[in-house]
């Protein structure tokens, strides 16, 4: 992943057992639909979601799920 990349949050791909347990067990939705990564620092990236009303934020890449590729 890069930045420039579509990103949707896949919580389920977390590898930390409480993160994974809360969405499965408790049915929570991931926190966006459809993101950008803005900044990407090792195994963490920036997103700023299309939504307006959330502000960016960084996640785990293993949380995201690549939607379209920068060019």
């Amino acid at each position: 992943m890069r930045v420039g990349d579509l990103v949707k949050h896949n919580p389920s791909g977390s590898t930390h057992p409480a993160m994974t347990a809360i969405y499965r067990d408790w049915g929570h939705e991931p926190d966006f639909k459809v993101a950008i990564i803005i900044e990407a620092e090792g195994d963490f990236a920036k997103v700023l979601p299309s939504n307006s009303s959330k502000k960016p934020a960084w996640y785990k890449m293993i949380e995201l799920e690549v939607i379209s590729e920068s060019r």
